[in-house]
């Protein structure tokens, strides 16, 4: 989709720069940033499950689609390459660079079905090694029509094994990374659709950013360092939140 050019343009460019993943191996110090200066930290180091490098599973209310809507297969990364869903539904839903995910509908309700994915969701890797974990900013709000009967009926046969189902419609999520030293996005990473974050440093960002508009890379940079400083620092900072302010 062409609309997203300007959104995978920021990860084209972190990528060239080497700096999408940054594992802490090299020795020159470019992944193991030191901790805000004291006079813009906003307070302790908290412990933030499925956040930044701390163990367990992202803590949050329970998200659930509407009746008769459900996960049509597995939830996979968007192409490394150009940053989109293969037939994709709809056109991309959020600004986030790092974690796209492709997400899988079936309607059987026969009509079309309005579905609503709020700002805080996270979606969790499910797949081994060191994958990063996202958040959506923005609310999303889909129109996810009927589901056509596949040529035998409804076509499961691909979900258990990694696989979507034929008729599925994919929705394009672009979210913010929430691990800054694991590995973006791509189609080899499977997810889940977690919980509606509770984190309250995340609660406060995400009442910052409502009404503010994403739409250019300067702008989700902003936005993707004030995460940074709250999944890896000790929460968001004065010269986060003057930045966060002029957007």
């Amino acid at each position: 989709m062409a609309h997203a050019a300007w959104k995978w343009a920021v990860v084209a460019a972190a990528v060239g720069a080497g700096i999408l993943a940054c594992t802490g191996d090299d020795d020159d110090g470019g992944g193991n940033r030191p901790p805000p200066s004291n006079e813009f930290d906003a307070g302790v180091n908290e412990f933030r499950p499925g956040l930044g490098e701390d163990d367990g599973e992202p803590v949050g209310t329970p998200f659930n689609l509407p009746t008769g809507i459900s996960y049509a297969g597995t939830l996979r990364g968007a192409s490394e390459f150009t940053g989109e869903c293969e037939n994709a539904g709809t056109e991309s839903q959020g600004s986030g660079a790092y974690v796209r995910v492709c997400v899988p509908l079936r309607n059987d309700t026969g009509g079309p079905v309005e579905v609503t994915f709020p700002p805080g969701i996270v979606v969790v890797s499910t797949s081994e090694g060191r994958n990063q974990n996202g958040l959506l900013i923005e609310r999303s709000i889909i129109t996810v029509p009927p589901t056509p009967p596949g040529p035998g009926g409804r076509d499961d046969a691909g979900t258990p094994d990694g696989g979507v189902e034929e008729n599925a419609f994919i929705v394009p999520l672009y979210m913010y990374c929430l691990n800054e030293e694991r590995d973006p996005s791509n189609p080899y990473i499977t997810y889940e659709v977690g919980p509606i974050t509770s984190d309250a440093a995340l609660q406060e960002l995400l009442r910052l950013l409502d009404g503010k508009r994403i739409d250019t890379p300067e702008k989700v940079s902003v936005v993707q360092d004030a995460l940074y400083s709250i999944t890896e620092g000790r929460g968001l900072t004065t010269p986060d939140r003057e930045a966060i302010n002029r957007l």
